[in-house]
């Protein structure tokens, strides 16, 4: 073997492998100390790409999963604010009950009348006092605005929800084919004379009632102690021809009346009972498609609209509703199709009745429908009023439940396994990493042990020297 001094080739390849592991060294460790395995586009320039637009998608899922966490919040306090105005309601109602009763002196009937008119003011000031971030919620920042050009044939329009994507205003056509009818029986007995006393038990949509009809009553008092109670059974009467009829206070398919006699003359209602005799619903087509109507309460979802509206009118015909725009839009997704708009709104005393019936607000003191006034009208106004409450929250508590949360748990879902996938990409696998820095250093001391070893056969040449 031949014994030379040159460029010891040997130790440049050990200098390029050194050289390498001391790279591969370097990144392991920024690695390590970043948590992020791709820390510049040549570290795995296809990863940077993917990783760039998972993270893109996951910026706009997280924003997203946030506006829903707001919105459910939103929506929880205007549910929590239902919740209380339903209970006021009821209270009304029992209020409204108690007042009208008999026996009831004029200072008991004051004392409930206030209570009455603290409970109404309660029900305003919940209304206005409910906000979230600073904005009001059912003040009238969140109602979606509607008119029609038939006034009065069409009242309390209320839009429950519209399509946000839909720009400028949207006509709805309303096509009524047959009007309401109320519950009315046949002519009973003569509202002259009577020849004998009777107790009539009244049953109709609301309950039943028991009268007592002596045998003196004119027209007047019968009339006077039927109507007494309407507000407890929902049915009426009226003269006719000299002979009374009963008639259902409301319209519609689920307003009855029924008339049986539990003591006295069975000729007072003819053939001893008036038969159960119901009204019937408008039929009414917006936009060509059939709408539900519960007596003249009309009630559509289509086209992206959900609303009700009360026919008032006695003609049939096409009339036309045409919403404008408002209501409070929420973002369920991650792109502008992904919103819904909801209406809240119309449930101050003034806007909780229904036309033709009364509101909330003409049972105060010098109201129309006042205990003094008309105490039977005040138990149907509260109960309209709370029904129209609970309907609006079950559209909200819907809306929340079925929308927001469904679309808060998939987002959170995609959040998820996005977070995984970027992860996967991104991150730094410490396990791996420090096995491999391990594996690194031991070849730059095995490396640098053999780099020694190289130059010493070079320096072996200088034993000969000597």
């Amino acid at each position: 073997m031949a014994l030379s001094v040159g460029m010891n080739s040997l130790s440049y390849r050990i200098l390029s492998s050194l050289s390498k592991v001391q790279s591969a060294n370097d990144r392991t460790m920024e690695r390590l100390a970043t948590g992020q395995r791709i820390n510049r586009a040549s570290d795995d320039p296809s990863g940077m790409v993917a990783v760039n637009a998972l993270s893109g998608q996951l910026a706009r899922i997280n924003a997203a999963v946030e506006g829903n966490q707001r919105s459910k919040s939103l929506l929880n306090v205007a549910d929590d604010t239902l919740g209380e105005i339903s209970m006021l309601t009821a209270e009304i109602e029992r209020l409204a009950s108690l007042g009208t009763g008999s026996g009831i002196s004029a200072s008991e009937k004051a004392a409930y009348q206030a209570q009455i008119d603290n409970t109404i003011d309660q029900i305003d000031r919940l209304l206005s006092q409910a906000e979230f971030n600073g904005t009001k919620i059912f003040t009238g920042e969140n109602v979606i605005q509607a008119y029609t050009n038939s006034a009065p044939a069409i009242k309390d329009i209320k839009v429950y929800s519209r399509n946000p994507n839909v720009t400028g205003n949207l006509t709805l056509n309303v096509n009524v084919t047959a009007v309401a009818t109320r519950g009315t029986s046949g002519n009973t007995f003569s509202a002259v004379t009577m020849s004998t006393a009777s107790t009539l038990q009244i049953t109709g949509k609301y309950g039943s009632a028991t009268i007592t009809l002596l045998s003196s009553y004119g027209s007047a008092n019968i009339l006077s102690a039927i109507r007494g109670v309407r507000g407890m059974t929902g049915v009426s009467a009226n003269v006719t021809g000299g002979r009374v009829q009963f008639m259902t206070t409301d319209t519609g398919s689920d307003a009855f009346v029924t008339v049986s006699v539990l003591n006295g003359s069975q000729k007072v209602t003819q053939a001893g009972n008036v038969a159960k005799t119901s009204g019937t619903d408008a039929t009414v087509r917006v936009n060509g498609e059939t709408a539900n109507a519960q007596g003249n309460e009309v009630y559509y979802t289509g086209n992206g609209v959900s609303l009700s509206f009360t026919f008032a009118g006695t003609t049939t015909g096409t009339r036309t509703i045409t919403i404008t725009g408002g209501g409070a839009t929420f973002q369920l997704g991650t792109d502008t199709y992904s919103r819904a708009t909801v209406g809240m709104g119309g449930l101050n005393s003034a806007e909780l009745g229904r036309s033709g019936l009364g509101y909330l607000r003409d049972m105060k003191s010098g109201g129309t429908h006042s205990l003094n006034a008309s105490g039977t009208n005040a138990v149907a106004i509260a109960r309209q009023a709370g029904k129209q409450v609970a309907m609006q929250a079950a559209r909200i508590g819907s809306f929340n439940k079925y929308q927001v949360g469904t679309s808060l748990s998939s987002l959170q879902a995609q959040q998820a396994e996005m977070t995984n996938a970027v992860d996967a990409i991104q991150k730094t696998d410490y396990a791996f990493e420090t096995a491999e820095m391990e594996r690194q250093n031991i070849l730059l001391n095995a490396g640098v042990a053999l780099l020694s070893a190289a130059n010493a056969r070079q320096a072996s040449v200088l034993s000969l020297l000597r």
